[in-house]
């Protein structure tokens, strides 16, 4: 296990990384793992990492204790305007700003991102969520865009990242009234992607999962189903056509075969 931080006692983040399989954990838990300044700069470092780590396989985003994440610590970021001015300066190689990063950074990694919901997913830590490419959410978790209470609008890419998932009036409404959902009502929503009793075991079964199948085609599942969104249809199938040529005849595309049918684990080759 290692860790990413600050000054404080205990580190923000914990990243481990085991056979491909990076597990984040926002580890501030007497606080709900709300965003402060120390735990942002730490995702945003964890992220630039992730980014360069080759034989990445899939990630996994949770919450120590009792919460996934209760979203801002307005109070400690907004007491000094610097930090606000940190937050909106630009990503680096990125088209958006610091604090759209700690969502949409998550969807540009090349590989499957698993968020396991818990308790509170309030706010930025929704957002932070709906970055992420799989979502397993309690049935009792607790979810709500909750920026409108404070005055201000969801600007963490809930308006990318909410596309396909939730239907565009009921995203308005759960914006307006920053209600309260459970993690079953969410699934019916869209927000989640399922419920299950022990979010992060659920996780882990998917990763292990990931795991047996060919290196190429996960990274070029996601590629496809993520950034085929805004294209037309014959972009669409353009790009099928173009990545399933990558993908046939390559030594792991001809290992899934022979595991198939030789009933056998697969062996793919790493990065």
């Amino acid at each position: 296990m290692s860790t990413l931080n600050s000054s404080s006692e205990e580190p923000r983040v914990l990243l481990s990384l085991k056979e491909g399989v990076a597990r984040v954990t926002l580890n501030r838990p007497a606080k709900h793992n709300s965003l402060d300044m120390e735990l942002i700069e730490s995702l945003l470092e964890i992220l630039t990492s992730l980014h360069s780590h080759r034989g990445l396989r899939a990630v996994i985003i949770s919450g120590s204790g009792d919460s996934f994440c209760s979203g801002l610590d307005v109070a400690g970021v907004m007491a000094d305007p610097k930090n606000i001015q940190f937050l909106l300066s630009g990503s680096d190689g990125y088209p958006h700003n610091k604090v759209q990063h700690l969502a949409l950074g998550w969807r540009s990694l090349p590989v499957p991102v698993i968020a396991a919901i818990n308790g509170y997913c309030f706010g930025g830590g929704l957002q932070i969520a709906l970055g992420a490419d799989l979502r397993i959410a309690h049935p009792e978790a607790r979810l709500s865009v909750m920026e409108g209470r404070w005055g201000i609008i969801p600007d963490m890419g809930l308006s990318v990242t909410s596309r396909g998932c939730v239907r565009e009036d009921v995203l308005l409404r759960l914006t307006l009234t920053a209600e309260v959902l459970s993690g079953d009502l969410a699934r019916q929503e869209g927000l989640v992607t399922e419920v299950a009793e022990d979010p992060l075991a659920r996780a882990e079964e998917l990763a292990a999962i990931i795991l047996q199948r060919s290196p190429e085609m996960v990274r070029s599942s996601k590629h496809l189903l993520r950034d085929s969104f805004t294209q037309t249809d014959d972009e669409r199938l353009a790009m099928e056509e173009k990545l399933q040529k990558r993908l046939l005849g390559t030594p792991n595309q001809m290992e899934a075969v022979m595991a198939n049918l030789e009933k056998r684990q697969p062996q793919f080759r790493q990065d």
